[in-house]
């Protein structure tokens, strides 16, 4: 056999099987679940809120997990395509050293010098940070101290997880895994 055939046999044989890896990982990600989603998004929500500093949190008010519809009722009435999102809600310490921009600022920060990208979702008081080749995305906002009570400022971490096919948010996978939101 010539060499010139060989290396086109060759390179027929690279591209078939880079072709077929890459129908594999579509096919995979159309058999997630929602439990599949579950954990890493509750575990990205927790990094998320570890990268504020101690020294700054008076506490951790709620945390919040739960099954959302990715559809309004009217377009998905039974809720089969669901999301999973976990929330936290911090409470800053007060006083004056603690300026809740800047801590938001650095906390985006950390997030896009590892490859995310910063965005605005809605208003400009929400930062969406989104990453390629990933469905999942993180929204941090806050709401700034109260002088006159001397409340401190809070921030709020909310990671969604991907839209994946379920039963319904009636059915036993999302029932068994947590709360649901019908909103």
């Amino acid at each position: 056999m010539n060499t010139a055939l060989t290396a086109r046999i060759a390179c027929f044989a690279v591209v078939a099987a880079l072709a077929l890896t890459g129908c594999a990982d579509t096919n995979a990600a159309d058999t997630q679940t929602l439990a599949d989603t579950k954990s890493p998004v509750q575990l990205l929500r927790n990094e998320a809120a570890s990268r504020v500093q101690k020294s700054q949190v008076e506490e951790l008010l709620n945390t919040q997990d739960e099954s959302t519809n990715c559809r309004t009722p009217e377009t998905d009435p039974e809720g089969l395509l669901r999301s999973w999102r976990s929330t936290s809600r911090i409470k800053l310490v007060y006083g004056p050293s603690i300026e809740v921009s800047a801590i938001v600022d650095n906390l985006a920060e950390s997030f896009v010098q590892q490859g995310w990208d910063r965005g605005i979702y809605g208003t400009a008081s929400i930062i969406e940070l989104t990453r390629d080749g990933s469905e999942t995305n993180i929204h941090i906002s806050f709401k700034r101290a109260d002088d006159e009570t001397q409340s401190g400022a809070e921030v709020q971490i909310a990671v969604a997880g991907p839209c994946v096919m379920t039963g319904g948010k009636t059915s036993d996978e999302v029932v068994n895994l947590g709360p649901v939101d019908d909103k």
